[in-house]
């Protein structure tokens, strides 16, 4: 069998989809050793961290009712020999002393199944919520979310790994390690009674002790090897599934987003023909999923069925030979079915083991790209606070795979006065802004800011979820001064959303490409920041709501530094100095 797995390409530039190319199993450069080495990397953090107490405490839990759950089923193996034996006996005493005696066996395992779910769930929960939340809190620090996203990384889809992969991997890696633990346990109790219920049978003139042992450890092992090679592709085609579901599902929120844009360009063809393309690859990868399970199914099937009758086959010579009762043979049936059970704990997993590889491999890229980004965070400037002033010194900026987009740039701008930054498409004048403003990395040179707070107003301002108020105060909490708010938003031209200022709706849908620039305005002036930079913050704006909002801006009691990147000549007027940028060389 190829050691390969099968795996769709994207699309082709030309529209068509690529084909399928097979990758090498070492491809998912995964061995058992790495692979537990990161889990322990990924997991290790909880069990260390504030949680610990309630976490091993509740694990101690959970492993004690197991182990109560494993002396039940050891009593209930005995209970099959008495069981049954009473029914070759033809004594009805002991037949419903018996039955009495499985009610309690069978009530106490219920307790302890209940009991054992709901440690687990619990344990799950806890867990979960805490990676959530130090996840969440990691992806917002040092402005981790905004680097891995500028420098293209590996984890292109966050919310998926934080939604969704975080309570996969708690609950995935406490069920195997608790069915691991569990299954260990049963093996060396049922081991123990089928050695010394299996007795020795002669073949070839050689007796063999325990042979019942040796037959369910090379049965089980065998089949266990054959699933190991039918199912190895499943974690790589686990993961394309993935892979590929949050493409086709950021394709149709794209298109949901910018619905009007779409619309009026009549874009509909050019759209379905990317969103099938994409959904396209999700069927073919779910085929080859289907195909692979199809043959694991085929084969675990007919091990189940064939497990059935295998057991009788090894009890009967010693059964027709009178050397063991018929309860024997019925409590050595279930000890055997036992003991294959627990060495079926690979093959029955498997289906779970490659969706934990999955999610592991997955979770472990978006670990390092945020240890990469948040480390990223240090860079060849050289900040100083409280200056007074705005000012950068021989600054030189880069692009992430070090194209040289800047260099040699100086400017100054005092206390409450204007800077208008303009230059031809490229010259890296949004750059230069976000370099001042501490969001861009890759570089070197002085930077002067001052130490009060600064507000950066994009040209597409940014709208969270919930009402109008909250959207106006982003991103601090919302206040209820309504008078003062009324009076901003008549003095920004959006007098008709002060009826709606508690209304929840999607306002970036909602609102103007202009209306949403004038709610910016707006929020800077509740802000009251003592630097604000412009990045083509007007572009949606006629030349008289442009004059207005620069003109509350300029007059504002406060008196902020501004610092402008625009491309009208109109915006000249508003500012006290201009810094033309050119291409570098």
């Amino acid at each position: 069998m190829s050691n390969s797995i099968a795996v769709p390409d994207h699309p082709s530039a030309q529209g068509r989809r690529a084909p399928w190319r097979a990758l090498p199993a070492h491809a998912l450069n995964w061995t058992a050793v790495t692979f537990f080495q990161d889990v322990w990397r990924l997991a290790q953090p909880y069990w260390a961290s504030e949680e610990k107490g309630y976490a091993r405490g509740m694990l101690s839990l959970l492993l004690a009712i197991k182990l109560a759950a494993i002396y039940i089923c050891v009593r209930q193996n005995e209970w099959y020999n008495s069981f049954h034996s009473a029914l070759q006996a033809n004594d009805i005493q002991a037949f419903f002393k018996q039955i009495g005696i499985f009610g309690l066996i069978a009530g106490s395992y219920t307790i302890s199944l209940v009991s054992s779910h709901w440690a687990a769930e619990g344990l799950k929960l806890r867990w979960r919520d805490w990676l959530v939340r130090r996840y969440t809190a990691d992806w917002l620090s040092s402005r981790a979310y905004y680097r891995i996203q500028l420098e293209g990384r590996s984890s292109a889809n966050p919310d998926q790994q934080i939604v969704e992969d975080l309570g996969l991997f708690a609950g995935q890696t406490l069920n195997l390690l608790v069915g691991f633990l569990d299954m260990s346990v049963s093996l060396i109790a049922f081991t123990s009674i089928l050695w010394g219920l299996g007795g020795t049978v002669t073949v070839a003139g050689v007796s063999v002790a325990g042979y019942m042992v040796f037959a369910v450890f090379g049965y089980a092992f065998l089949a266990s090897w054959i699933t190991h090679k039918i199912g190895n592709p499943l974690a790589g085609l686990h993961s394309a599934n993935q892979r590929l579901e949050s493409e086709f599902r950021y394709g149709l929120v794209r298109l949901r987003e910018n619905a009007e844009t779409v619309a009026f360009y009549g874009g509909e063809t050019q759209e379905r023909r990317v969103l099938n393309e994409r959904w396209s690859g999700v069927v073919e990868n779910f085929w080859a999923m289907m195909r692979r399970e199809r043959a694991m199914a085929c084969f675990t099937h007919s091990y189940t069925q064939f497990s059935i009758i295998v057991p009788f086959l090894l009890a009967a010579p010693r059964y027709f030979a009178g050397q063991i009762s018929f309860g024997q043979v019925m409590q050595v049936t279930a000890a055997f079915a036992t003991v294959q059970s627990c060495l079926n704990y690979f093959i029955n997993s498997y289906r779970e083991i490659a969706h934990w590889r999955a999610t592991t491999e997955r979770l472990k890229a978006f670990r390092t790209d945020l240890d990469q980004a948040r480390a990223s965070e240090s860079s060849s400037f050289v900040r100083m606070h409280g200056a007074g002033r705005i000012g950068v010194q021989d600054l030189h900026l880069s692009l992430p795979n070090g194209r040289a987009l800047v260099s040699g740039v100086d400017l100054s701008v005092e206390q409450g006065k204007a800077l208008l930054i303009r230059g031809p498409s490229g010259t890296g004048k949004s750059t230069v802004l976000r370099a001042i403003a501490g969001l861009w990395p890759y570089g070197r040179g002085n930077v002067s800011v001052t130490s009060g707070a600064s507000f950066f107003l994009p040209q597409r301002p940014y709208l969270p979820l919930g009402t109008l108020r909250q959207a106006i105060f982003y991103p601090a909490p919302a206040r209820t001064d309504d008078a003062e708010i009324s009076h901003i938003l008549r003095s920004v031209g959006l007098e008709h959303l002060i009826e709606r200022l508690d209304t929840v709706e999607p306002w970036s849908q909602r609102l103007s490409g202009g209306e949403q620039q004038r709610l910016a305005f707006a929020r800077v002036m509740l802000a009251r920041p003592e630097t604000v930079f412009l990045d083509e913050a007007t572009s949606a704006l006629d030349e008289e709501a442009e004059r207005n909002v620069y003109t509350l801006l300029r007059n504002a009691e406060w008196k902020p530094t501004i610092v402008s990147i625009g491309h009208r000549s109109t915006l000249v007027g508003y500012h006290d100095e201009t810094l033309d940028l050119k291409r570098a060389a």
